[in-house]
Formats: C-alpha cells, sequence, structure tokens
C-alpha cells in the first residue's frame, strides 16, 4: 500500500489546494519524541494504574487533569475580579460573588466554563482564531470592549477538524496571541496547491517517514500522510513536527502556569470499513494528559503518551507504545477529509469512489492499537468498539456533531457554560442546493438528538430547536448571539451560541478553500471581533457585554441562591431562546 502512498495522496487532494509555511525561530513547538522522530517506541508500562475504566458509569477524571482544572481555578479568582469589574454589572457585588471562591480557592464556587470550536477546514482556523484573539486578555481592543480575559477564565476548550488545527498549533506553539501565528506559521496567502513543486517536493520525505512508523511495526495509513502534511504547515518545529507529541503541550510554559484552557480535540470511530459513522459512534478525545472514549457503555481512558499500547499491556509489568501520540498525526485524525472514502456509496461523491478501487478498505482512517479492546463487552448493551484490535478514526465531525460539545457536557467536568462557536457550512444555496459558508443550526441539533436517545439520558444538554425543518434558522438563531438553557437546572450548562454570519464582512468561504488573502484574513478578525463583541453589525448592541456576562455568572449565582439582577433579567428576554 505504502508504494502507491505518493500518487494517492496526490489524486486524494486533486480539488484540494493547500499552503506551505516557512517555520521562525519563535513559539517552536517542544520535540520530546522518545524516537527522536514520528515512528514510536515501546517501553515499560508504569507501575501504576495506567488504564482507568468503568463500564457501569462515570469514569473519574485523571489526577492530571483534575490538579489541572483545580490550579486553575485557585489562579483564576483574581483574573474574574479584574473581568466583573471592566464589566461593572449595575446592581451587582463582585466581592460577595468571589467570596466563596476566595476562602476556597475555587471549587465549585465560581463559574466553570468552556469553548467548543467547530470544524470547516480554514474557515473554522480563521474564525476560531478570530474568536479566541476577541477574548484574549493580551488584546487591548478586547479589554476596552469589555469582553477580554474570557480565554485566560475557561477551563477548557475544545476542538475538532479546522478547530483541531486552530487550537493545536496554539498549544504547541505556547498559548501565543493568534495573529502571530497567522503571521508567521500559516503563511495562508501563498498559492500553494498540493501540484506545486514546494509541495510536492515533500513527498517522498512524507513517504520515508511513514515508512519507518510502518517498519517500526505499527498501524499506518493515509491519514499518516495527511498528518504530517497538516504538521509541516501548523507545527512551528524546525524538523517540521516529526517529533513534537501532542502531550508536549503539557511542557509547555503557558501549560505549566495554567494560564490557559484545558485543550481537547476529538475523532470519531467507524465500526468498520465502508460501514457509517453516526451520532451513536464513540467519541475519543485527546488532552494532553490523555486519551479517552465516553460512551454509555464504556467510559476509560490512558495517558496520552501510552496512545497505540495494545490491549492489555497496560497492565503493570507490561510493554506500553510510547511517543504515538505525534501531534500532527492527532490533528490529522480529528481532520480527516479522507474518511469520506470509506463512508458507504451514497456518502462518496464519484472522485473518492473511483480512489477506492485502487486503495484497501481500511486506507483512509487514523490506525490506532485498541487500548481498549474487550471492554464494555458485557451483554445485554456491549461497547461498539470492543471487539476491535485496531481504531479506526474518522474526521471529528463526520457524523454531524461538527461542534465538539461532548468532551464538555460530561456531568464530571461540571461546566456551567459552553461558548459554542460555530463555523460550520450547512445552508443551501437556493439555486444551486449545495452548502454555502453559513450554518443553520445542525451541528447544535444533533447533539441535543443525541441526548435525547436513551442510552445518552444521563446527558444534559438544553433543547435546541429543530434545524432539519427550518425552525432554528426561521428564527434567527443562526444570525445572532443565542442562549440555550436559560431556564434549566444547573445541572444543564447553558449555551451560548455564537455562529458564523456576516456581521461586518463575509465569512462564508468554502471548506475546500485554503488559500486566503490578507484582505480575507483580515475580514475573518474583524467579522470574529464583531461577533463575540457585539459592537458592529446588523445585531450590534452595546449592551451585550454585560449581556454575556450574566450567562456566564447565572449557574452560579442559582447555586449561590442569588436571584438575578434586573439587568440580567433583561438579558435574558433579549437572548435566550423561545422555551
Amino acid at each position: 500500500m505504502l508504494h502507491r502512498l505518493l500518487l494517492v495522496v496526490v489524486l486524494a487532494f486533486f480539488t484540494v489546494s493547500f499552503w506551505a509555511s516557512h517555520l521562525k525561530k519563535r513559539d517552536l513547538a517542544i520535540a520530546n519524541s522518545p524516537s527522536g522522530d514520528y515512528e514510536p517506541v515501546k517501553t515499560s508500562c508504569p507501575n501504576g494504574p495506567s488504564l482507568r475504566y468503568s463500564e457501569t458509569g462515570q469514569s473519574r477524571l485523571s489526577d492530571a487533569e483534575l490538579t489541572y482544572v483545580a490550579e486553575k481555578a485557585a489562579k483564576s479568582i483574581p483574573l474574574w475580579r479584574q473581568y466583573l469589574e471592566r464589566v461593572n454589572l449595575e446592581d451587582f457585588d463582585v466581592e460577595k460573588f468571589l467570596a466563596k471562591a476566595e476562602s476556597t480557592g475555587g471549587g465549585r464556587f465560581f463559574p466553570k466554563f468552556g469553548f467548543a470550536f467547530s470544524g470547516g477546514g480554514v474557515r473554522a482556523l480563521c474564525l476560531g482564531a478570530s474568536i479566541i484573539e476577541a477574548f484574549d486578555g493580551r488584546n487591548p481592543d478586547a479589554v476596552e470592549a469589555r469582553i477580554g480575559g474570557l480565554i485566560q477564565l475557561a477551563t477548557y476548550a475544545s476542538g475538532l477538524s479546522g478547530g483541531a488545527w486552530m487550537l493545536g498549533s496554539w498549544a504547541t506553539s505556547n498559548f501565543p496571541r493568534l495573529p502571530l501565528l497567522n503571521q508567521t506559521l500559516w503563511r495562508l496567502t501563498e498559492e500553494n496547491d498540493l501540484w506545486d513543486w514546494n509541495i510536492a517536493k515533500e513527498y517522498p520525505d512524507v513517504l520515508h517517514v511513514v515508512k519507518q512508523k510502518k517498519k517500526a511495526g505499527y498501524p499506518v495509513s493515509f491519514v499518516d500522510a495527511w498528518g504530517r502534511i497538516v504538521a509541516r504547515h501548523f507545527i512551528n518545529d524546525a524538523e517540521e513536527g516529526k517529533g513534537v507529541l501532542w502531550s508536549s503541550i503539557r511542557e509547555t510554559s503557558g501549560y505549566k502556569n495554567r494560564e490557559y484552557p484545558f485543550v481537547i480535540v476529538l475523532s470519531v470511530s467507524r465500526p468498520s470499513p465502508r460501514q457509517p459513522v453516526s451520532i451513536r459512534s464513540p467519541v475519543y478525545e485527546y488532552s494532553a494528559e490523555d486519551f479517552t472514549v465516553w460512551n454509555p457503555h464504556l467510559n476509560a481512558s490512558i495517558p496520552i503518551q501510552f496512545l497505540g499500547t495494545p490491549a492489555p499491556s497496560t497492565k503493570i509489568g507490561g510493554i506500553c507504545v510510547n511517543g504515538f501520540d505525534n501531534a500532527g498525526f492527532i490533528m490529522g485524525m480529528s481532520s480527516n477529509i479522507l474518511t469520506a472514502m470509506d463512508g458507504p456509496p451514497q456518502k462518496r461523491g464519484f472522485f473518492f469512489g473511483l480512489m477506492r478501487l485502487f486503495t484497501h478498505d481500511d486506507a483512509f482512517e487514523g490506525k490506532v492499537p485498541n487500548t481498549f479492546q474487550g471492554l464494555g463487552a458485557s451483554p445485554p448493551a456491549r461497547f461498539p468498539d470492543s471487539d476491535t484490535d485496531t481504531l479506526l478514526m474518522a474526521d471529528g465531525g463526520s457524523a454531524s456533531e461538527n461542534i465538539p460539545m461532548f468532551p464538555l457536557i460530561q456531568p464530571i467536568r461540571e461546566l456551567d457554560v459552553i461558548i459554542a462557536v460555530d463555523s460550520t457550512a450547512e445552508e443551501k444555496d437556493p439555486i444551486q442546493n449545495h452548502a454555502i459558508g453559513y450554518p443553520n443550526g445542525t451541528s447544535l441539533y444533533m447533539t441535543y438528538q443525541k441526548t435525547q436517545l436513551p442510552e445518552y439520558s444521563g446527558y444534559r444538554f438544553p433543547k435546541i430547536p429543530n434545524s432539519l425543518d427550518g425552525t432554528f434558522v426561521k428564527l434567527g438563531y443562526n444570525k445572532r448571539p443565542t442562549f440555550f438553557g436559560c431556564h434549566d437546572t444547573p445541572a444543564t450548562p447553558l449555551i451560548i451560541y455564537l455562529p458564523n454570519y456576516g456581521a461586518v464582512a463575509q465569512t462564508d468561504s468554502k471548506s475546500s478553500q485554503t488559500t486566503y488573502d490578507g484582505d480575507l484574513i483580515g475580514k475573518y478578525f474583524a467579522n470574529g471581533f464583531a461577533i463575540a463583541s457585539q459592537s458592529a453589525g446588523p445585531t450590534q448592541d452595546p449592551e451585550w457585554p454585560a449581556c454575556l456576562a450574566c450567562a456566564l455568572i447565572d449557574r452560579q449565582l442559582i447555586r449561590n441562591g442569588t436571584p438575578r439582577t434586573a439587568q440580567c433579567d433583561h438579558c435574558f428576554q433579549k437572548y435566550c431562546a423561545a422555551p
């Protein structure tokens, strides 16, 4: 198969262009692969429980994640004070609100929220970056607009596909301001598709690197090649990300100092070649600490550095794999557009279907040895991946849940609020009847539908209007910020929905577009700031910064037994979805 890799990778992206980047020696990613290269190595498993799982209920979070969250909470108290004092809510006592948090070091005494960044190619990369920049406390314009600092206050940030590119590039580069990465790393303005020489000349090295992994005894696929291309253009490393691991994120100073959100990206597994992915498909998440699956029939995780260790090797004294968590490979799995070639015939276009004739069944999925094989096998219900020895990882948004909400609605994480940034292309062109680059709420609606399934009844998610019959769009929720779950109990997270729409510029680029000129990139950052701040455009609202703060603190007010202020009541009447 690998001898055909070069030809097939080029053909697979016949209609897709890509960009090359020249990596500058600033904010370099940390390369700490044990092999010094792309291929993993085998090592002794640690003397302790490296595999955690539960077949009957919620598995506990790892000590490493719990420590990060607790230490970040303690450091966030003065940041909350600064933020709330800037917003200057009416009839609201900041010191009283933070008193219990200050006396206990955080805990459940102040708001806990996260960001979810959707997929959508470079469109999602740019819009997600613009939203982070708009909420970054290091951005003077954000501070002046009274929305700056939310990135530093957020506990979690999840992403998939284009959102995973953005978060992965940001986190491995030590969390810089996002315009810096655009200017020094991504170089989206260059006309470099896969036929250009400066891209094509990289293919022999891509093939060599992937062959080394196969030679070392590990399964490979076209996704390894895709991940290498992704790494070369998003990982700031002189060796183009060969030795940069996802676990390298925890070696950055921003992570060690607990200054930024706990980053999670995800993919979903395909049950077998040619079988469809659905909202019931297992969701796998990758953080700097753990590789985890959350499923009604199995909740399990291993330390991320042991990703790729086959079952039951994680037992004490066994042999563990180390270095499988290459950052480019993980970003490639989350953005695996090749997965369309492995779907059922009705889901494949002519070109992908033609390519399918020349390759093996599982060549288009990210291959990960299944550490969780044999778990969750108790009847009557079974974990879907219990019997497989190799997980087949598909694009994180391939089950129509293109906003990565699932990691953030895990009850054990106890999030009060999720800021959902939706860059999905779901609207239909009324003339040509194809998707255009704005959302219609389907990604959010599909997660709601998932939580209505009997086996997912333990999950709490606010009611979302039907997007499939057009109700979501008719209510205008795709053209302005909206709060969902305003009147639910604190156990249900409140969703602050920020869709991509033309506030001050049109940012509906096709998902296949990968070359963006400087003017278009500027429009994305301007539009993202307008959406986040509501400081311009058709929905401009000077009260928005206060209303946003009202939404963020609402669940904590309920826990404190404190009623909403008149100002916050007014905000909720304005921004809450119809019950």
